[in-house]
């Protein structure tokens, strides 16, 4: 196998083709200083920043190992119980299900006896 550098005989090197898209606009530019200023008083620069979304819960940096896996247990207790607060609301909407299924049932059923009478 023959490797082909920059001083072999017969090397062409094709180079890297670059995007010619633009993405600047006309008079977008910024001196020095103003972007040190907003810096040093903690504003944007202008740009579009984007900053994650953080949830309710705060996510712990642990020193211990025994502290991240109380952590761990204290989650799989609150998996369980937000689970079993899932699977009782669960009952209960079918409960109210047939339980309205009854009703209209019955009341079908009454309308069809007064026309029968």
């Amino acid at each position: 196998m023959k490797l082909k550098k920059q001083f072999t005989e017969g090397y062409v090197n094709k180079g890297k083709i670059m995007d010619q898209t633009i993405h600047t606009q006309p008079d977008m530019t910024m001196s020095i200083r103003d972007l040190l200023d907003r810096h040093s008083r903690g504003l944007p620069l202008t740009t579009n920043e984007r900053k994650g979304e953080y949830f309710d819960t705060e996510i712990p940096r642990f020193d211990d190992i025994t502290d991240m896996l109380q952590y761990k247990q204290e989650l799989m207790d609150k998996n369980k119980s937000i689970n079993k607060l899932i699977k009782d609301e669960k009952k209960a909407a079918a409960a109210a299900k047939e339980n309205l299924k009854e009703k209209q049932d019955l009341q079908t059923s009454d309308k069809n006896e007064t026309l029968v009478n």
